[in-house]
């Protein structure tokens, strides 16, 4: 077959590799696992996949198997958080140091913050199973697609680690890996879907708070009394103030309350995969789980959406008193258009008077000057007028002449002042 050349998008080998990610372990009964998921900081990380990856550049790894003192170790690289398991054949090791002690003597746990602790005993026969459970608590389990008995307390030992009892029959390794995967992930998402709910209380008095804060400002807000401008900037600076806070409270869970949810939605994938059936009178795991989470869901849920109800509150209170500001803005700008519209008549008024006066009295000296040629052509032998007469018949001409002049110049003055 000639090989064909093909230009394959960048992410083409990662998306493949994606579907093969986080392969189950083969597991044949009996058997120990260890599971810790936890979260550390990059240095460490990379330390734990070193020390796994035997000399192989782990830089890039998000997953990786190993093997130390014959303990097989499976290192996972998660969103939020990193997964190891320890699997501990009984047939081919001894159990004389646990698997908590080789995880302690192998990796940095003191610069890790452990969010789960699981231990799950495989075992060959149901009496073994029950030999392994408190006899003084209460027991939860089922049968596992009707193949395998799983049983828990779901309370952690001395050790600080949930037990796990799974007796698997007539199975592969690679099937029972496959369940006890499931098993593990159902285990791992319900724990870190509940992450949300401390937080979700935590907030839950905030909300309170910031809720009665707006109550008191919206009733100031319908208060019918009149109010001046400064009273409505002061609520204003309150308003968003509160705002402030509510949002720097929204970027705080939002992340949180989100991964929550998200995980909730596998921990039911999981679970549902498991297809669990009751056995005798024990309460089924699903049963179990599904009542105590599903509360905390629904809690977190409830706080999220108060806390989008109080973000649009305060948003449309913003939104309102921002509209009756501008509104007393155009009410106070309009009476100021009043005050100028007044202002501007009584000077047109003014500047029409000082205008007649003018006209008055630039007529007077004119005809000041002009009588003296008036004074001399009076003295003229062919002049039968006095001088008298001859100033009080040009006093209308040159009043005329000086209005005139003083109203193209006014209009002129005018039109320059439009453009």
């Amino acid at each position: 077959m000639t090989k064909t050349e093909w230009n394959f998008h960048p992410d083409r080998d990662s998306l493949i590799a994606e579907a093969h990610a986080r392969p189950s372990q083969n597991v044949s009964a009996p058997a120990q696992i260890l599971q810790i998921a936890f979260r550390c900081s990059g240095n460490i990380r990379q330390k734990f996949f070193n020390t796994v990856a035997n000399g192989e550049d782990a830089t890039n790894l998000r997953h990786v198997s190993g093997d130390i003192q014959g303990i097989r170790i499976k290192l996972e690289q998660h969103t939020e958080f990193m997964s190891c398991m320890l699997l501990r054949d009984m047939n081919k090791s001894d159990a004389i140091v646990s698997l908590a002690d080789v995880f302690h003597q192998n990796f940095p746990t003191s610069e890790i913050e452990t969010l789960v602790l699981l231990q799950i005993d495989v075992v060959t026969t149901t009496n073994q199973m029950l030999k392994l459970l408190p006899p003084t608590e209460r027991i939860y389990g089922g049968k596992i697609r009707n193949q395998i008995d799983v049983r828990s307390t779901f309370k952690p030992d001395e050790n600080g680690a949930v037990q796990f009892v799974v007796h698997g029959k007539k199975l592969t390794g690679d099937e029972l890996g496959r369940r006890l995967q499931r098993l593990v992930e159902m285990e791992t998402y319900r724990t870190m879907s509940l992450l949300g709910l401390s937080k979700a209380r935590a907030v839950g008095s905030q909300l309170t708070e910031y809720e009665d804060a707006l109550d008191n400002l919206t009733r100031s807000l319908r208060d019918e009394n009149a109010t001046s401008n400064t009273d409505d900037e002061k609520l204003f600076e309150a308003l968003s103030a509160l705002s402030e806070k509510n949002n720097i409270l929204a970027s705080e869970i939002r992340y949180r309350f989100a991964a929550s949810r998200a995980y909730y939605a596998l921990f039911d994938q999981r679970i549902t995969s498991l297809e669990e059936e009751k056995v005798g009178d024990v309460q089924t795991m699903s049963g179990f789980l599904r009542s105590r989470l599903e509360p905390a869901i629904a809690t977190i849920e409830s706080t999220a959406k108060r806390q989008e109800t109080l973000t649009n509150d305060l948003s449309r209170a913003l939104t309102l008193l921002r509209t009756r500001i501008e509104l007393n803005l155009n009410k106070g700008n309009q009476a100021l258009l009043q005050s100028m519209d007044r202002r501007h008549d009584q000077q047109l008024k003014i500047s029409r008077t000082v205008e007649g006066l003018s006209v008055v009295a630039i007529t007077y000296y004119a005809v000041g000057l002009v009588s003296y040629l008036l004074k001399a052509l009076a003295k003229q032998p062919w002049m039968p007028l006095s001088e008298t007469i001859l100033t009080a018949i040009s006093v209308p001409f040159i009043l005329v002449i000086v209005w005139f002049s003083l109203h193209r110049i006014r209009s002129a003055w005018e039109d320059h002042r439009k453009k």
